[in-house]
């Protein structure tokens, strides 16, 4: 009798404990909600947009296959559609076809914000031309949305950018804070442009207040248990690099194999790093869920509020969903083979490549040491392909002016959104600037949902035209209000 009671005081004592650690598992307060802004913007805006899709700005890691025309001809059309921000404005090219804007401030000691955003976009790829249900290049306008290569990633950003600083300027607004806008021209490819402003910056001795690039989006039917609109605002992107897998062994024919061959080799290897993922870190996710609130699942909050009981319930479901496990620790993709020339010939060498995308908190290096001492006994060498990769960005703060004032934006343009911290898995320009920004912050103002997300770097690429013009409210918001912080 005395253990049951003993165990019934235990349980009272753990759901006491896990109901109040739940409760005090809540978003910062906020002194006061954002009062709503209704806009009304440009009837001739979708059409600009549309306009600029039609221009095939398409990046190539080679520079000189790069169609120089495309990009002079977008240059003109930006300062055809937004003359007042092309003439008034400072403007400067510090790499081939990169744009840098600087929109002086009134006031010296402010330091100044940065807007980002794209000009390049990836290429169609060939033979799903015919699976398009609009052109990949028409800028079409139909069922509601605007179709074509770079509606989402990232001529919404541009365009949205040029539309705020046209309208602002038309209604003779002075920023007191200094506005700097650079677009890059092939921040598919590694960002070179960015990282030429980046570093004209820092010759300048300028540092910024906060600088917000593309990364994030309004999400809808895309966070498990929430129905509504969720703003992910993203306060650090993953690493990136790929390593090279190299195995060596004795050629020959293929009626007299060995009982390991080069390809067996380098088939092992990515078994091994795909049996064995990196540790899971779930702080990132944990802080997502609390900005969450009431909107996230009572059941969600639970777990989080208490991983000290319940971590590897919450890391075992987060790791069956490719995009939930993208958030909690460093992946890997084996993305490329290669073997022999021939069916019946053993290959003397064998490669593959396996991309890596790093969470912050590992390094190249130290996943380099990792993998070199998984694959020890494989016989399988390890070469980084340095020529496009970056180790995680620094974390930036979530109570920093820049965070709220976007925050504040983004609600007072959409009353219905919430918005939460989440890092970006891919990579953005914004990471070439973390010498000159303490602050960098990824998120546009377009929403979402599932089939939307398919089209980024895929077929259908398109974006909600009501959700463009809440982009545009958005950057107008942000560069407005900037004169607050």
């Amino acid at each position: 009798m005395k253990l049951f009671k003993f165990i019934c005081f235990s349980l009272f004592i753990l759901c006491g404990v896990l109901a109040y650690r739940t409760y005090e598992f809540a978003p910062p307060a906020q002194n006061e909600k954002p009062e709503h802004v209704s806009i009304v913007w440009d009837g001739g805006a979708m059409a600009r947009f549309a306009e600029s899709i039609r221009i095939p700005t398409i990046s190539n890691q080679d520079s000189s296959k790069i169609d120089d025309a495309a990009f002079e001809a977008f240059h003109q059309l930006l300062a055809k559609n937004y003359p007042k921000t092309w003439q008034r404005l400072e403007r400067s090219q510090p790499l081939s076809h990169t744009l840098l804007f600087k929109w002086q401030g009134s006031n010296p000691d402010l330091k100044p914000m940065m807007l980002l955003a794209h000009q390049d976009v990836v290429p169609i790829e060939p033979g799903t031309e015919q699976d398009w249900w609009h052109p990949p290049f028409s800028g079409a306008l139909a069922d509601g949305y605007v179709w074509g290569r770079g509606t989402m990633d990232d001529k919404v950003g541009v365009i949205g950018i040029m539309e705020a600083v046209e309208r602002l300027l038309s209604e003779n607004f002075v920023p007191e804070r200094t506005v700097y806008l650079a677009f890059g021209h092939d921040e598919e490819v590694g960002g070179k442009g960015a990282q030429a402003v980046a570093a004209y910056l820092k010759q300048q001795g300028i540092k910024l207040e906060f600088l917000l690039d593309e990364g994030g989006f309004v999400t809808k039917g895309l966070v498990d248990g929430v129905d509504g609109r969720v703003a992910m605002i993203g306060p650090a992107e993953k690493g990136f690099v790929s390593f090279k897998l190299i195995a060596k062994a004795k050629g020959g024919h293929s009626s007299m194999p060995p009982k390991h061959t080069a390809v067996g080799q380098i088939a092992s290897a990515i078994y091994l790093i795909e049996r064995n993922p990196a540790e899971a870190d779930l702080s990132f996710t944990s802080d997502t869920i609390k900005y969450l609130g009431d909107e996230a699942p009572l059941e969600q909050r639970v777990i989080f509020a208490n991983l000290w009981l319940f971590k590897p319930l919450a890391e075992y479901v987060m790791t069956q969903n490719p995009a939930t496990n993208a958030g909690i620790r460093t992946t890997a993709a084996a993305t490329m083979v290669k073997g022999s020339v021939k069916e019946n010939v053993l290959p003397a060498r064998a490669e593959a490549v396996v991309n890596f995308r790093l969470i912050p908190g590992d390094t190249v290096d130290s996943l380099q040491e990792r993998m070199t001492e998984l694959l020890r006994d494989t016989g399988v060498e390890i070469e980084v392909m340095r020529n496009f990769g970056n180790n995680p960005s620094k974390l930036a703060s979530t109570d920093s002016k820049g965070y709220q004032l976007i925050s504040s934006a983004i609600q007072q343009i959409r009353p219905d959104t919430t918005v939460v911290p989440r890092i970006v898995v891919g990579g953005t320009d914004a990471r070439h600037y973390e010498a000159v920004s303490e602050n960098s912050y990824r998120f546009m103002g377009i929403e979402i949902g599932p089939e939307e997300l398919a089209g980024m770097h895929g077929t259908n690429e398109r974006v909600l035209q009501e959700s463009f013009l809440d982009a545009c409210k958005i950057y107008y918001q942000i560069i407005k209000r900037g004169n607050e912080l």
